[in-house]
């Protein structure tokens, strides 16, 4: 399609998308906000021009994609790149309107002095205003290999949709999810030698208020660094997030026509986070055609604001067919601005929010996210399952519990707050066998889940206590939320994960 602007209108838009073309201290405007914990391993995927494929960066709204473009191009210039090998462009702007991927670079590299059949990296942000767009990054990595392009955008149900099947193969593609609970507590001025100490008897007061502010508005980067966000979080959410959602962000895709019909589902679903539903159940509180709840949930969770997991039995079985499965928000933040914030540890409405704010932390592992389900039967449920990921048996179990009842005596202090773990983590498996692991039954799905399929390693969250104690061969940790949803969204999930699946537990 010929473009309609004349050459130099498209000039003068690169021209103010590329200062440092011309300008050799000039550098992207989020080139010094704060980095996500993302940044390095995201770098090194889009800086890589030996991969000769383009690189699709995925996620929600407001996480910090375009920060982490212009963050790119800053180390790219830092490290000493040539400043006419990267062009990046913000492709919403009308300059460019009309134009196809592929013309558009052609056009770009020519006013830039781009050498393509050299090292140099094309970083686009809005991709999805570019027409047909995922063949146009085909024609680009065939014309001109050495080129790196990144791409990325806020058409969440478009790039999901690519994401999956269809760009199997095509395209590098990285996920940034919300923030985690470890990057909120670093950019709410905690340094990483500062954990150790949160994670202390002495703090646990403090952990849990830190873990109240996470999920009232812990995984948008803006509302943790500014006071002004924070104060009218709903309006934030509603109008930066949710209104461009589902209005803007391509709802055609799915058939959807009735916006109003999905603002009420996800209403319902932010209500009810982290409850077993089934359709029939969606459809009496939402008034919903069943057929058509199941396009809003593929649309809702294609655009990265609902998780669904799938359940298992107590034999660690799939089933054929979903009939129920767990819906979680994306975010807690989102329930809490929809609504109304948690006040306090005291919250009556921080339980039910509570497995929602781990569930997003094991977005934050992609292999963690991908084997995860929760575990219910007759007379019987497990939170949340770790599965191995090549034969699928269950290698990780979860109880999450805003509370320190069940734990047996002697695993806390005389005024029930929490003390030095009781059995230490360096005494003998007999010795922590013999402590025990709990004296009330609501504790006992787990254990016979464990048992049963010869789980290694099971959580189980608390508000103030931390211990350790074997049943079996199943290592029994019982800490406080704010320690787990730490642990879940740091590399030690990775680990712990990695050493799990190594033995082949089972």
């Amino acid at each position: 399609m010929p473009h309609a602007l004349p050459r130099a209108d498209v000039m003068g838009r690169l021209a103010a998308d590329n200062p440092w073309w011309t300008d050799a201290t000039a550098r992207p405007f989020a080139a010094d906000l704060p980095q996500r914990d993302h940044f390095a391993p995201f770098f090194e995927l889009a800086a890589d021009c030996a991969l000769h494929r383009a690189v699709v960066l995925m996620g929600p709204r407001r996480v910090g994609k375009t920060v982490l473009l212009h963050q790119v191009v800053d180390t790219l210039l830092q490290q000493g790149a040539e400043r006419r090998q990267i062009l990046f462009a913000t492709l919403d702007a009308p300059a460019y309107t009309g134009m196809e991927l592929a013309d558009f670079v052609e056009l770009a590299i020519e006013m830039a002095g781009l050498d393509p059949n050299r090292p140099g990296w094309v970083i686009l942000d809005e991709i999805q205003y570019m027409a047909d767009w995922e063949r146009g990054l085909d024609t680009l990595a065939a014309r001109w290999p050495a080129l790196r392009c990144t791409v990325c955008g806020s058409a969440a149900p478009a790039l999901r949709r690519m994401g999956d099947a269809e760009a199997a193969g095509r395209f590098a593609v990285y996920m940034l999810p919300p923030l985690s609970f470890a990057e909120f507590l670093r950019l709410s001025g905690g340094q990483r030698r500062d954990m150790k100490q949160l994670f202390t008897p002495e703090r646990m007061d403090e952990l849990n208020e830190l873990l109240v502010r996470y999920m009232n508005f812990g995984g948008y980067p803006e509302a943790v660094v500014s006071e002004r966000v924070r104060a009218d979080m709903a309006r934030f959410l509603r109008s930066e997030i949710i209104d461009r959602v589902l209005c803007s962000d391509l709802p055609g895709l799915y058939g959807i026509s009735d916006v109003q019909e999905l603002n009420r589902l996800l209403a319902v679903l932010a209500l009810n986070s982290g409850r077993e539903v089934t359709l029939e159940d969606l459809r009496g509180e939402s008034g919903i055609a069943v057929n058509t709840l199941k396009r809003y949930l593929d649309y809702l969770e294609a655009a990265f604001l609902v998780v669904r997991l799938r359940r298992i039995d107590d034999a660690g079985r799939r089933f054929r067919r979903d009939r129920s499965f767990k819906v979680y928000l994306a975010n807690p933040s989102m329930r809490t601005a929809l609504f109304a914030p948690i006040t306090g540890p005291d919250d009556p409405g921080l339980q039910p929010l509570l497995e929602t704010a781990v569930v997003g932390q094991l977005l934050c592992s992609p292999a963690l996210s991908r084997n995860t389900c929760y575990a219910r039967w007759d007379g019987g449920e497990v939170a949340l399952v770790g599965l191995h990921p090549v034969h699928g048996k269950p290698v990780l179990a979860f109880d999450i519990r805003w509370s320190d009842e069940g734990i047996a005596p002697g695993q806390k202090n005389g005024n029930g707050r929490c003390g030095a773990p009781a059995v230490p983590a360096t005494t003998t498996r007999a010795a922590r066998k013999a402590a025990g692991n709990g004296n009330g039954t609501q504790l006992r799905p787990l254990f016979e889940f464990a048992r049963r399929h010869n789980v290694r390693k099971s959580y189980v969250t608390t508000r103030t206590t931390f211990t350790v104690g074997v049943q079996g061969t199943t290592e029994f940790s019982y800490l406080p939320a704010g320690m787990l949803a730490f642990t879940l969204s740091s590399q030690a999930a990775e680990r712990i994960f990695a050493k799990l699946v190594t033995a082949d537990c089972g």
